[in-house]
């Protein structure tokens, strides 16, 4: 059971984020558009800000300071902690374990997914309250006084010193799974608050789907902060938010309505609407579908008819800096592979090559021309491409001493 409610934590972390909710109205409405050669200069231009910004990350105070603890507690022959000892801790790990692929949004993941990871959680914070000093000879900590928090000290590399809190703790059986509830923490090296995390749910009886979830996880000036809320089952926004010094860089906020108590109805009789938006930094793509007689289960609709009915109920556009870049456009389009396929006249498989209709996307532009991805992107992002390289390469070296 517990793994259902893994499943709505790992919903809520890594597939939505967000700076902006759907119902801000006006707010919402463009404000004029680019040339198809505006569009990719500004999109490049905001690109290559974002990554200088995502980049400024690995010169981060915090973070290498905690990076220098983690390397230090996951020496080869430190011990394996356990109990609440481990998911504390834990924390420290997941924050230095950042690297460059996906590595925000999978942070904000595994932090959360680690509160629900072991079963008596509350029970141990309780019994294993605490001071506790890291002990060099036995390479342990030490309980060493008393206090309602847990409270871990560490002395390390001749003048750091380190003090990780759990302040606060609950968690709520739920069809007999014990879940997090609240957890607060924070980690200061050398009375310098490196890192810290606020985090709460609502719970229902006999239901393993929280109501509400709110997160917000700090590493020096970059804040990461999730959002979820479950109205009745028949509306669920989730969001994520990372910020370095109260600016979003990156974000998303998904919405969904409908009828949501049933799981065994169909996908087209259970969703009546569906919004995302994708921030990065200046630039954002919102996607649209609504349920307008959109019957895929009936009788299986042509490729025109497809077409149609995508064109009617799905729409995304890509903006920035509140401008039309594009619109989509979905059409008929072909594609071609080999399959092996059994040939009567030589009752034999064999390597064929098959031609098959398809349906495809691409960008419409405010001028009437239209491109698909492939060719927007290819040969028109050269020095967008050459940095993603450069922080990827930065986020390598960063990390690669640091046993995890």
């Amino acid at each position: 059971m517990k793994k259902i409610f893994a499943l709505a934590l790992i919903s809520t972390m890594l597939l939505n984020t967000s700076c902006s909710s759907n119902d801000d109205g006006d707010s919402n409405k463009l404000n004029g558009s680019l040339t198809v050669e505006e569009g990719k200069q500004q999109l490049e231009d905001n690109s290559i800000e974002l990554l200088n910004k995502v980049e400024d990350f690995t010169n981060n105070d915090a973070l290498n300071e905690i990076i220098e603890l983690a390397e230090f507690l996951s020496a080869p022959n430190t011990t394996k902690f356990s109990g609440f000892k481990a998911t504390a801790l834990n924390s420290i790990d997941n924050a230095s374990s950042i690297e460059s692929r996906n590595s925000l949004i999978e942070f904000n993941a595994k932090q959360s997914l680690n509160l629900a990871s072991k079963a008596n959680l509350a029970d141990d914070f309780e019994a294993e309250s605490g001071v506790y000093e890291w002990n060099a000879d036995i390479e342990d900590f030490e309980k060493t006084g008393e206090s309602d928090d847990i409270i871990y000290k560490v002395s390390y590399n001749e003048t750091k010193n380190a003090v990780f809190s759990f302040t606060d703790f609950a968690t709520k059986t739920v069809e007999g799974e014990e879940l997090p509830t609240l957890a607060k923490a924070n980690l200061k090296i050398d009375d310098v608050i490196v890192f810290s995390q606020d985090y709460s749910a609502t719970l229902q009886d006999n239901n393993l789907t929280p109501v509400k979830i709110n997160n917000v996880t700090t590493i020096g000036g970059f804040i990461f902060e999730t959002n979820y809320n479950n109205s009745n089952n028949t509306k669920i926004d989730q969001s994520f938010a990372f910020k370095i010094d109260n600016e979003v860089i990156i974000g998303y906020n998904y919405s969904v309505k409908g009828n949501l108590n049933n799981t065994d109805v169909s996908v087209t009789d259970a969703f009546d609407s569906v919004d995302f938006s994708f921030n990065f930094l200046d630039a954002k793509l919102s996607i649209s579908a609504n349920d307008n007689n959109f019957d895929i289960e009936g009788d299986e609709l042509t490729i025109d008819e497809q077409v149609n009915l995508l064109n009617s109920n799905v729409n995304a556009v890509l903006s920035i800096d509140n401008k039309l870049i594009a619109e989509s456009l979905f059409y008929k389009d072909q594609d071609t592979y080999t399959d092996y396929r059994y040939n009567e006249n030589t009752q034999t498989y064999e390597w064929v090559e098959v031609t098959e209709d398809i349906v495809n996307v691409k960008f419409l532009f405010e001028d009437g021309t239209s491109s698909d991805f492939e060719t927007y992107i290819e040969g028109s992002f050269t020095e967008l491409e050459e940095k993603f390289e450069a922080v990827f390469e930065a986020y390598e070296t960063l990390f690669e001493d640091v046993e995890i």
